[in-house]
């Protein structure tokens, strides 16, 4: 409980402040003092704009409270006419005079209403039902904007703007004098006037833009015109969901057949890495449904969530499940893949894990591809070189997240992964840690964020005591991420940008220990830079065999090592971990001996398949059939399947019965 409060405490102190501000303006309102009135009046609009800019949790609760910032701009001025009311101004005003007054004021909140209300209406015809990278488009279906002083920094504009009256009218009543008032409503009546004026222009103006149909329409002529796409790589998702599909478009811009990732959230849009390929942003199913992609013969589908079926119904493309990586989890053998014409796993482990789990998938439907992502990883053989206070050993932490299940397992992070860190940092043996937890830690399980919040607490500490990074290389580093962030840096650029930064980063670490909670360092460079990995039952484990380096995944549920290995064939090479067990004791057996490497040369093909045809070239084959077949259905010889290594001759259909009760002629 007190580490809730601990943790929530700024929360709830802001939203302590705001509430007593706006208590303060009650009590000055009815106490009838003017100027102490305008003093609190400042308070609650600074509080006002600390709120709505870097509290987002306390606005959303004011919101469902009834107390969102336009009803707070009615208390404002509720609370004005109030002190108005009770002060001896009222007395030297008619009844008539007070209500003029009053209908007046009430235009501070009423013109801040109208305006946003236009500019919502803006927004929705501004806001297009299909978005695009990498693709030109006529100028007439480009995106129309909003002219920036509209919409820029809005609520502390707005915010501002209102307080002028409502302040105004304070100083007024204290001076018995209410022109200073009337000057401040006539300046806040012309600037609202005048914004919301631009906002009916604009909005007149959208109504001659092409409608939504033919947006669709004419983004799909050009997407066909410049790509003819006949690959969809497709995701649905949640920001921190985006790696799913970033980890496959090198393997995609690789293909033989041109391909366009297709994204249903308008975050992925603008947040997706760089590349190549044409990206379509299509949010509403309708428009997806009415959105032509007349070249697509391949879906590939990361993920299995419900927004995949807006796709998986059209009949004329070859879906595909790839997922975002093979692991022994659950999410790797789910029922709903029967819904996909094939599915493509690394290696034999990918087949027989569909097949021991029994949901329904036929052995036919799975290909094994490889992992093409993994041509990058560096593959070292023999023991691990001699470990110096020079040389630390490095192992790299990868826990996994909670999971969508309620299995309190899934990762290391709630039982051992703070203790495995502690006696790591307090090994004999000298050692550097990378520690990079899951996107989605701490999403379902409290625990596991502070597992993580504690874990990179002490990697932190034992940071502070080591020697700082040279100020030449972090100057190098700071110009180099500058420009990566640069929009016009092109997909070969920042590629050799990153090369050149990883090299810079990792020669100034030195000995350090490294907490990865950006994009940068990028997985597989730690791969590359890790002498032992850390993890949970993730893709993970199976990635980390394509470097040849030692394993240990934990155990968090303390099953025996045979039942664990049953469950798990992908941990199959690995050290296991059980919980209270000490790591420094079993990273000291593999830097001695490592008596499963033999173990991971067979593994690695099992989990990856072989080494040879490269994986890209494996994907690319598997590719080229479903190609084909789709090809030979579109042509309307139905009924071909999806063969690796061949398709099979179209069979003519037999004709079909006759009708009940129709005699045979003659």
């Amino acid at each position: 409980m007190l580490q809730t409060l601990v943790r929530r405490g700024p929360l709830i102190g802001v939203l302590f402040a705001l509430v007593a501000s706006y208590a303060a303006l009650v009590v000055t309102a009815v106490l009838a003092t003017p100027l102490i009135f305008g003093f609190f009046l400042l308070v609650a609009a600074a509080m006002d704009i600390v709120v709505e800019r870097r509290f987002r949790p306390v606005v959303y609760l004011l919101r469902r409270a009834q107390f969102g910032i336009s009803h707070r701009a009615f208390v404002q001025i509720f609370l004005l006419l109030l002190l108005i009311a009770i002060t001896d101004a009222n007395r030297d005003m008619s009844r008539s005079e007070l209500l003029v007054v009053s209908l007046v004021a009430m235009l501070v909140p009423v013109g801040r209403i109208g305006y946003l209300g236009l500019l919502t209406l803006v927004r929705r015809r501004t806001q297009p039902p299909v978005e695009v990278r990498n693709v030109d488009l006529p100028p007439e279906l480009r995106p129309a904007s909003t002219p920036g002083i509209l919409v820029d920094n809005l609520t502390p504009r707005l915010l501002a703007l209102g307080l002028l009256p409502v302040l105004a009218g304070a100083v007024s009543v204290r001076l018995n004098d209410f022109r200073p008032f009337g000057m401040m409503m006539v300046l806040y009546v012309l600037v609202v006037g005048a914004g919301s004026l631009l906002l009916l222009r604009q909005l007149f103006a959208l109504g001659a833009r092409p409608g939504r149909q033919a947006l669709l329409d004419g983004v799909s002529a050009a997407l066909r015109d410049q790509y003819h796409p006949e690959v969809v790589l497709y995701f649905s998702g949640s920001a921190t969901s985006l790696y799913q599909a970033e980890m496959w478009l090198r393997t995609v811009e690789r293909m033989p057949h041109q391909g366009v990732v297709l994204v249903r959230q308008r975050h992925a849009i603008r947040n997706l890495g760089r590349t190549t390929l044409p990206i379509v942003c299509i949010p509403n199913q309708v428009d997806l449904m009415n959105f032509t992609l007349a070249d697509a013969r391949i879906a590939l589908f990361v993920s299995n969530v419900g927004n995949n079926i807006h796709l998986l119904r059209e009949p004329r493309v070859k879906h595909v499940f790839i997922g975002h990586g093979d692991s022994d989890k659950v999410a790797s053998f789910n029922p709903f893949s029967k819904v996909y014409d094939e599915i493509w796993v690394a290696g034999p482990a990918g087949r027989e894990r569909y097949a021991r789990a029994q949901v329904g998938v036929r052995d036919d439907e799975i290909v094994e591809v490889g992992r093409p992502q993994l041509d990058v990883i560096e593959r070292r053989t023999g023991l691990l070189p001699p470990i110096t206070p020079e040389r630390p050993l490095t192992v790299l932490y990868l826990p996994t997240w909670e999971g969508w299940t309620d299995d309190d397992f899934q990762t290391s992070l709630t039982v051992m992964g703070l203790d495995l860190v502690t006696r790591l940092l307090a090994s004999p043996l000298p050692v550097r840690i990378i520690y990079k937890p899951h996107p989605l830690t701490g999403t379902r399980d409290r625990r596991a964020a502070e597992a993580d919040r504690q874990i990179q607490a002490a990697i932190t500490a034992a940071i502070r005591e080591m020697p700082p990074v040279p100020q030449q290389a972090a100057a190098e580093l700071a110009q180099l991420e500058a420009r990566l962030a640069d929009e016009d840096v092109t997909v070969a650029e920042a590629e050799g940008l990153q090369a050149r930064w990883h090299e810079v980063f990792w020669a100034a670490q030195g000995t350090r220990h490294v907490l990865v909670e950006g994009s940068l360092p990028n997985l597989f460079d730690a791969y590359n830079q890790a002498d032992v990995l850390v993890a949970d039952i993730s893709s993970v484990v199976s990635d980390y065999l394509a470097t040849g380096k030692p394993c240990v995944v934990a155990n968090p549920k303390g099953l025996s090592d045979d039942d664990f290995r049953a469950a798990f064939p992908s941990a199959y090479s690995s050290y296991l971990l059980n919980p209270g067990a000490d790591i420094a004791e079993l990273v000291d057996t593999i830097v001695r001996s490592d008596p499963k490497a033999d173990a991971r040369v067979q593994a690695r093909a099992y989990l990856l398949g072989p080494d040879e045809p490269p994986a890209q070239q494996r994907w690319n084959a598997a590719a080229d059939a479903l190609m084909a077949a789709a090809d030979l259905e579109w042509d309307g010889q139905h009924g071909a399947g999806p063969q690796l290594e061949q398709v099979t001759a179209f069979v003519e259909p037999s004709p079909a019965p006759e009708a009940m009760g129709e005699s045979h002629p003659g």
